[in-house]
């Protein structure tokens, strides 16, 4: 397609929703500064408006309904599009229930992002166009085009929009059957992405200064599956440690019962692939489990974090729990609740259980009150602070390296950044109360206090 200039029309977008949803974000925001378009933090000046919407739950659905209508509000006469999870999830009916968006699009049509907005912006009946362009390719479940046998081929074209570090999408959709969850039916089945286009993917963001990669999908530990691909994940992250000004690879929401036998020694050996794993393991009663259609055998959760713990040396681990689960009774979460106590994971995250359309737990009804569910989660989350509170304390005078972000999104007067223990978003900030460095980097940096998930310390360089 020929290249569209505009220099006069500003863009403003907004991602919501998981670090998949951002790699979205950042092809879009590639498309349109190519297309000619000028991006802007100031929605209230901007002549189209994008929010890259997310539908996981119901109230991920909630929030992503009220920034477009916010949005709409705040600038009635700018473009409003909206693409990602919400258009997927509910396709041609979302057009119909929300008629202030002037287009929808899904993952698949953001190449041709740009030509949509040139032609919307050019033709004063915009709902009449719209209702041509909102065809079952803008809504449809396709989430990539057709692939050869080698797996998914999508463009190297994102601009960057973290601090030093990158999220590298490996797959799509997923293959699991979770009773709860609703990515299969939003994003489709699993598509693994051909790797030598992911080492592709990987230089390029290198190139424009990341130091971390974390790679993520629905489930790394899957991917390659569908290419009949053996040993996918570890061919995988061969390729990427060697990848010079890549430091750090992190990895990110591993499925509990198909972690490669080879990860640890990979981990061992490797000086770019932190000791970190993103386990979600939701419950660990087996009755629960079961029910929640994930596996489910006696003990295999305690049993896999022992081995992990035994195969990686330093090993820190995050997961996920939910309570509230349809069949979770008291003596089930009591059994969750000694797990954390006993086991104490060096990051936990709780959610309550939502019934969600289109997933087979919806049957189950919602019987547990959400009193219960909170008062469940609440407890969890005090034994898991008091277990941070401790482990933090022991860091207090260790010098250990960090990813430098830039300035304090508290303060100007401090830097900010993250230790190798901390991913983004999730795990807490590290603050650099004194020292001087440029470039966003990995450094060394002597802890001196804590609060809560966040610490403080010195750079030592």
């Amino acid at each position: 397609m020929e290249r569209i200039t505009i220099t006069t029309h500003h863009f403003h977008l907004v991602s919501l929703g998981c670090p998949k949803n951002r790699v979205d974000t950042e092809r879009i925001l590639a498309n349109m500064i190519q297309a000619g378009f000028v991006h802007t933090e100031d929605p209230s000046s901007a002549h189209v408006i994008i929010v890259n919407s997310c539908a996981f739950i119901e109230a991920a659905v909630e929030e992503s309904i009220d920034v477009i209508l916010d949005l709409k509000a705040e600038n009635d006469n700018a473009l409003l599009i909206v693409a990602g999870c919400l258009p997927l999830r509910y396709g041609g009916a979302v057009g119909e229930t929300m008629p202030e968006v002037d287009l929808f699009v899904g993952p698949d049509a953001i190449g041709e992002l740009p030509e949509r907005v040139i032609a919307l912006l050019e033709t004063p009946e915009r709902n009449d166009l719209n209702q041509q362009l909102c065809t079952s390719r803008a809504f449809g479940l396709s989430i990539h085009s057709p692939s050869d046998k080698d797996g998914i081929v999508m463009p190297v074209m994102r601009t960057l929009s973290t601090p030093g570090y990158a999220y590298l999408r490996i797959a799509e959709g997923c293959g699991r059957k979770c009773h709860y969850c609703t990515i299969p039916g939003i994003r489709g089945p699993l598509q693994s992405t051909a790797i030598d286009q992911l080492e592709d993917e990987a230089r390029f963001l290198a190139s424009q200064g990341a130091r971390e990669l974390i790679l993520v999908a629905q489930d790394l530990t899957s991917y390659g599956l569908d290419l009949k691909a053996k040993a996918g994940l570890i061919r995988l992250l061969e390729r990427l440690e060697g990848i010079g000004e890549i430091e750090w690879i992190r990895l990110m929401y591993l499925f509990p019962n198909t972690i490669p036998q080879e990860l640890g020694r990979l981990v061992n050996q490797s000086e770019k692939i932190l000791p970190y794993l993103d386990i979600p393991f939701q419950h660990v009663s087996p009755r629960v489990l079961k029910s929640m259609g994930r596996p489910w055998k006696d003990g295999l959760i305690e049993q896999l974090v022992k081995r992990l713990r035994e195969e990686i040396e330093g090993l820190v681990l995050r997961t996920t729990f939910m309570v509230g689960y349809p069949t979770e009774e008291d003596e089930d979460f009591r059994q969750l609740l000694e797990f954390v106590e006993t086991t104490e994971i060096e990051h936990v995250g709780v959610f309550l259980y939502s019934p969600e359309e289109g997933t087979k737990a919806l049957e189950l009804g919602d019987p547990v009150p959400p009193e219960v569910k909170e008062d469940r989660a609440a407890r969890i989350r005090e034994i898991h602070a008091a277990q941070m509170d401790d482990r933090n304390s022991q860091r207090v005078g260790t010098v250990e390296k960090c990813l430098l972000e830039g300035l304090s999104e508290e303060t100007d007067l401090l830097l900010q950044g993250r230790l190798w223990d901390q991913a983004p978003e999730i795990d807490g900030i590290l603050y650099i109360t004194a020292g001087s460095a440029t470039g966003r980097e990995i450094h060394s940096v002597r802890i001196t206090d804590f609060n809560g998930p966040d610490l403080f310390g010195e750079l030592t360089e």
